[in-house]
């Protein structure tokens, strides 16, 4: 067994001691933005104080400073969490070898759908990014290019090598990331139909319109 001198044993405890305290803070941050989002999804981002996020949380107004700068804080960091979290989601399925654009389109429809029905995102998705001052907003932008750029992608490909009639690919991209994307507006986890079955039906009608005709 190896044994380990005094000398040794204090820098690990430390690192230890940093590493925990690194993993609560992460996990607080968390479940404050989580909390926020709930709050924002009832009364809108306008309308909700950081007074009444502190309440819900049982945290004073000033603590919550320590771990974001303010409610456009709050609201800036979760959108780049839910559209981080759809980006990897989709960067996975654009790269995964064997599969043609058709299952790969579908793939993608269905496993957004499971990311946009997540109760944070379809929350934190619902306020406007609009809201953000310009820097802020253009960072949220930049990660919506870059899911729409790879989206765009697989639908390129399909064109091009014939899976998918000839069509506008940026016009068909749009089109079908604008009935994705709305499922965040109005899907409710009390509704009749689990995100399974909403991607599923969207998948088949969406990527349907898009295959040649034998």
């Amino acid at each position: 067994m190896l044994q380990l001198s005094g000398k040794t044993k204090e820098p690990l405890r430390k690192i230890a001691l940093a590493t925990f305290r690194e993993l609560r803070f992460a996990e607080k941050k968390e479940w404050i933005l989580n909390t926020a989002a709930e709050i924002f999804a009832k009364k809108g981002y306008e309308k909700t104080t950081l007074e009444e996020i502190a309440a819900e949380l049982k945290m004073t107004k000033g603590s919550l400073y320590y771990y974001f700068r303010g409610k456009e804080d709050i609201l800036f960091q979760s959108l780049l969490i839910a559209h981080r979290l759809a980006n990897d989601v989709l960067r996975k399925i654009s790269a995964k070898k064997g599969l043609s654009p058709k299952e790969k389109l579908s793939l993608a429809i269905k496993e957004h759908v499971k990311v946009l029905t997540k109760k944070f995102v379809y929350a934190t998705l619902r306020q406007q990014d609009l809201l953000l001052p310009g820097k802020l907003r253009n960072a949220v932008m930049a990660e919506r290019d870059r899911f729409q750029k790879t989206f765009m992608g697989i639908i390129r490909e399909g064109i091009e090598d014939g899976s998918f009639r000839q069509a506008d690919w940026k016009m068909i991209s749009f089109a079908i990331l604008g009935s994705v994307n709305w499922v965040a507006r109005w899907y409710s986890p009390n509704g009749p139909l689990s995100p399974e079955e909403i991607g599923n039906a969207l998948a088949d009608y969406l990527v349907e319109g898009l295959l040649m005709k034998s």
